[in-house]
């Protein structure tokens, strides 16, 4: 039998840092978090169509209603521990174990407010059923106490293709779970199923593989020296979470649980590519942006390329699920679900941008700027509350369209915010992205002219299958004529990582 042992971080031994240029470390990362996240997000876009069909829109709404109290208590769980393990220079092995101490009381103590608090939430959004779903969800607050330390050593040993197979095995693990109780007409329980099995099966792995040194010790002076950056972190993922879960807490407290159901499906779609492309990224740049901190040349660079690499992928889905909203919804969700096709295409503008604002708090953290980090992400949750509260009362299209105004409002000047600490400016970034930009707009476009002018009698799903390799015809032939370097050199890394994953599994047979 294989047993794998993950590298001891680099942390401990800086020279061996240094075997390969970072940026090829970023982007082989990025790769293997890119493909277990395509990978997983393959596997939901499957069974989605399925779920939707055994599931009403009001079991979404009911799971989304009960989802950001959790999310909102598991920022709390770690005090901002995880990320401050990560950046830390040298953390001792007293400080591994006070961590893993204070994280798993924390989170046991979460777990018991969620489970007292739950009547009171389910009574604020007039949904008794919410009580309990909260309550027995409550559990995963546990599970993710007790990944933090395990999670904070593999990502400081850069073990990201370890981390990219327990992410997708876990949640491929949790679909298969919400099928199962689906078919056997659990409705909303189905969820909820979901979520306990891909908590336990991550946290049970994490703990097995990790060789964090962990002891039955505690340190309050140790846990005092990562204070800084942890209650820094916890500032920002309050107004993060917040950002992240406002939308929904207002859709379901002023339009209820079917039309959050609606909404939360069309948050799906759009959240798929900024999971695949995007979200990985964080814990891919931050361990390696702290290396080259003091470059502020390499690290302008290094950013840009980033951003490139992200916008060459997600800009384009954006544009495709924008310009073919109608007909993807009523293929993959049917047509109960077709109220959510106008968000989804409103959306998709943010989407675009939130895949490059997902990288940018690795860039905060690694330049210690925490403090303009929360100033941002509070003037955005400020603004998206007004537009939100004002759109909502044209229901769940105004909604949406309160949600991308204030996008359009803030994002440039987080972009601004951010590229200035690095001696960089927004016509650098445009510089960067015009390419892809522009193909993706003319791509969208073209497509949704497409799905208009085909004959009347074609179904939805042929539409699609019209216009979708049109799409993707137009927008890889515009990357071949005006930005083919950008191909070669995903191309470049793809190849290098498949090739260095299979040498490194050949190494790993007893």
């Amino acid at each position: 039998m294989t047993h794998y042992q993950p590298p001891l971080p680099p942390a401990s031994s800086p020279a061996q840092s240094g075997i390969a240029p970072m940026g090829q470390r970023v982007a082989k990362g990025a790769i293997w978090t890119m493909a277990a996240n395509a990978a997983r997000i393959a596997s939901a876009i499957l069974i989605l169509p399925v779920l939707t069909r055994l599931l009403s829109p009001e079991d979404f709404g009911l799971m989304q209603i009960a989802a950001p109290f959790l999310f909102f208590l598991m920022v709390f769980s770690d005090f901002g521990m995880q990320p401050a393990l990560v950046v830390a220079d040298e953390p001792s092995d007293k400080l591994w174990s006070t961590a893993f101490w204070t994280g798993l009381g924390a989170a046991s103590l979460l777990t018991i407010i969620l489970i007292v608090a739950a009547p009171g939430v389910a009574s604020f959004f007039n949904e008794p059923r919410a009580e309990r779903i909260l309550q027995v969800l409550s559990i995963t607050l546990l599970l993710g106490g007790a990944m933090i330390v395990p999670g904070a050593w593999l990502l400081r040993a850069m073990s990201f293709r370890t981390l990219a197979i327990v992410e997708f095995s876990s949640v491929t693990a949790g679909i298969v779970a919400a099928l199962a109780c689906a078919f056997m007409g659990w409705g909303v329980w189905s969820l909820v199923a979901q979520q306990l099995v891909m908590f336990s099966i991550k946290a049970a792995i994490y703990c097995t593989i990790s060789r964090a040194p962990l002891k039955f010790e505690f340190d309050f002076a140790e846990l005092k020296s990562i204070t800084g950056v942890s209650w820094g972190m916890i500032n920002v993922r309050v107004l993060w979470f917040f950002s992240g879960n406002i939308d929904m807490l207002v859709i379901g407290r002023f339009l209820g649980a079917v039309v959050l159901g609606y909404y939360s499906i069309a948050w799906r779609i759009i959240a798929m590519p900024v999971q695949i492309f995007a979200n990985g990224l964080f814990q891919v740049l931050l361990p390696s942006l702290g290396q080259i901190k003091d470059d502020a040349g390499r690290l302008k660079a290094g950013l840009l390329k980033t951003y490139r690499i992200i916008a060459l992928f997600t800009f384009p889905a954006m544009a495709g699920i924008a310009g073919l909203s109608v007909p993807l919804t009523a293929v993959l969700f049917g047509e109960e679900f077709a109220p959510a096709a106008y968000p989804m295409a409103v959306l998709a503008v943010h989407g675009a941008l939130q895949s490059l604002l997902t990288v940018q708090g690795s860039v905060f953290m690694t330049l210690g700027r925490v403090d303009v980090m929360y100033r941002w992400s509070l003037i955005t949750l400020v603004m998206l509350c007004i537009c939100l509260l004002i759109g909502v009362q044209w229901g769940l299209p105004g909604a949406a369209l309160g949600y991308l105004v204030s996008t359009l409002i803030c994002a440039p000047l987080n972009f601004r915010a951010m590229l200035n600490l690095i001696g960089a400016r927004l016509s650098d970034a445009w510089h960067a992205l015009k390419i892809q930009t522009l193909l993706s707009v003319s791509m969208g476009i073209l497509v949704y002219a497409l799905s208009l002018s085909v004959p009347s009698s074609f179904t939805d799903l042929q539409v699609l299958s019209v216009c979708i390799p049109t799409g993707v015809f137009i927008y890889v032939s515009g990357l071949y004529l005006f930005d083919r370097a950008a191909m070669v050199e995903v191309l470049t890394i793809a190849q290098s990582v498949i090739s260095k994953g299979s040498s490194q599994s050949q190494r790993e047979e007893p």
